[in-house]
């Protein structure tokens, strides 16, 4: 069973139901893009112990948490004291992603490389602080917030403005209790992601990939939750990749060992390569979204193979196996977001991008009427290309994109193209 609703989701299932070792498999709530998955079911379970109940009574053999929320919320924790084989942090460790300032903490106390920081929980001390950082400098509200709790200010004014907005006007919620204060790297960003042992020795390392974070054409306007993805990161030579590992996967890999946060589950981190050296962003305890229609396409294995051998501990007996070439994935938006968007507008055109040889994954996108798709987020569906080489695979993805419609639909333009 994969558990969650999203891109990343669909793109699991989809792997997974490739795999000769898989059955069966349950989706959790799903969308329209899994329940066309052949051989999956789309049921809805709402909470850990709904879903607990459900694993239980399908006899589910293993579980893939996908999006973060259940997995602060503790899930795994609970379906491993029922016995229950699952893919994921526990609670403890899921803490690096659904606290920053825990993140920042683990980072200083295990040498890994990250820009300096603050943490504050009153906002008085939050704006003091902030002249001694300077402008640019980065507002983060501490806890979990869809991706849009990172706010760069170029100024003073826009900083004091951020912190208002994190912990006086609670715009992120309770993620908002707390934030972190941290200087503003200068540099290129790469995502890397991989697969940790239940162990905590090994990083079994996805290819290099570049996310798009921000809604507007050349990396302007507000963070979203990504706006497309290339893969490999062109940039990321072997140099920069030897960079990474010596000072930030295999402390990283060390601290986890040696705090007791090991486990066996996906890990993204978020790397600034500044003319510095490279430095830490931030961590995910999950595959990211939308990398993951990126990078699974370009898998030329059995994802099962590798997540067995992790929950097992023998992960570093495992090579993993690349398609040559590239991938791009061009998001389709709803109109108005990362703002307030509307919900079930008719969606057309997806078997005819699929045609021209590309996929299309489902992130906002729910069964409508007769099973039509519809919108119901504001990511709505990842158009992903492969190629043998990035220029082919940009080409590909946005044909493809062309080939879908619903109303107000908007996508960048230059994904991967700077």
């Amino acid at each position: 069973m994969v558990v969650g609703s999203g891109g990343r989701e669909h793109a699991l299932v989809r792997a997974l139901s490739e795999s000769p070792s898989v059955s069966a498999l349950i989706c959790s709530p799903g969308n329209a893009g899994t329940a066309a998955v052949t051989g999956c079911r789309n049921i809805t379970a709402d909470g850990n112990a709904a879903v607990l109940e459900l694993a239980r009574h399908e006899s589910v053999d293993l579980v893939v948490v996908g999006p973060e929320a259940p997995l602060a919320d503790g899930l795994i924790d609970d379906l491993e004291a029922a016995g229950i084989r699952a893919f994921g942090p526990a609670r403890k460790p899921a803490m690096l992603e659904a606290s920053k300032a825990f993140a920042k903490d683990f980072m200083a106390r295990n040498g890994v490389a990250t820009a300096a920081y603050g943490r504050y929980t009153d906002p008085e001390a939050a704006r003091a602080t902030l002249k001694d950082f300077g402008t640019p400098v980065v507002v983060k509200a501490d806890g979990l917030a869809a991706g849009k709790g990172v706010l760069i200010c170029e100024s003073m004014q826009e900083a004091e403005a951020a912190v208002d907005s994190v912990m006086v006007r609670k715009d992120f919620g309770a993620a908002g209790d707390e934030v972190v204060i941290e200087e503003c790297l200068a540099g290129w960003e790469t995502s890397m992601i991989g697969i940790v042992d239940s162990r905590g020795e090994t990083f079994l390392s996805f290819l290099p990939a570049r996310d798009h974070k921000r809604a507007g054409e050349g990396d302007t306007g507000l963070n979203t939750g990504g706006m497309g993805v290339i893969a490999p990161h062109p940039l990321v030579d072997d140099a920069v990749a030897d960079d990474i590992l010596q000072n930030i996967i295999n402390p990283t890999m060390r601290g986890l060992k040696k705090e007791g946060l090991a486990y066996a589950g996906f890990l993204f981190i978020g790397v600034m390569v500044t003319p510095e050296g490279v430095r830490t962003l931030e961590y995910n305890v999950r595959f990211g979204d939308p990398e993951a229609q990126a990078l699974l396409p370009l898998l030329d294995g059995d994802l099962m193979e590798y997540i067995d051998a992790a929950l097992e501990g023998r992960l570093a007996d495992v090579v993993p196996r690349w398609r040559g070439g590239a991938s791009c994935c061009v998001v389709l938006a709803s109109e108005g977001y990362p703002g307030r968007y509307e919900k079930g507008r008719s969606i057309s055109g997806i078997e005819k991008a699929e045609e021209a040889g590309v996929r299309v994954y489902c992130a906002g996108a729910a069964e409508g009427k007769g099973g039509r798709p519809v919108t119901s987020g504001g990511r709505v569906l990842g158009v992903t290309a492969l190629a043998d080489s990035l220029e082919e695979a940009r080409a590909a993805a946005y044909e493809g994109a062309a080939r879908i419609s619903f109303d107000g639909a908007w996508f960048r333009r230059d994904i991967g193209a700077t």
